[in-house]
């Protein structure tokens, strides 16, 4: 069976349980193909963007799988560092809401805020290092501390 259809064709008792396995898979990738120990701290963020670049370019049958896999990662990272919840969610894209489609997607819900770690790596797996990880991350990281600090 393929590597990604290891995953794909399993039943996960909830998206937390798909996306922990998604994240823990792309830690096994990371190390056996690329030397790179991700072990879920933000300081991994600069691992994360080191190996997405070696993997770079991306087939196009190839994207759903890997953003899955490098987006339940960079989801982790925030989920263990803010307590968030995974959550199926509607993306708010005003050109899909004007054509009629709506796009669910894993997200996390951090204290009310929703973050979309899939679609960071998708921007990153098809735009290229213009997307980067690093400075997302300092940026989201900066105005949830903000806000945290402000509800105490």
């Amino acid at each position: 069976m393929a590597e990604k259809d290891q995953i794909a064709g399993k039943t996960f008792e909830s998206l937390e349980a798909m996306m922990l396995a998604y994240a823990e898979e792309a830690v096994r990738i990371a190390e056996r193909d690329h030397g790179m120990n991700l072990d879920f701290s933000p300081e991994s963020v600069s691992q994360l963007e080191t190996v997405l670049a070696a993997r770079s370019p991306i087939a196009d049958d190839s994207i759903e799988h890997e953003t899955k896999l490098w987006g339940g990662y960079f989801g982790e990272i925030f989920r263990r560092r803010y307590g968030a919840e995974w959550i199926m969610a509607i993306y708010p894209d005003s050109t899909r809401q004007a054509s009629g489609g709506e796009l669910a997607m894993p997200a996390l819900d951090i204290r009310g805020s929703q973050l979309y770690p899939l679609l960071k790596i998708q921007r990153r797996l098809t735009m290229g290092p213009s997307e980067d990880l690093a400075a997302f991350f300092a940026r989201v990281s900066t105005a949830l501390d903000a806000r945290i600090e402000e509800s105490k």
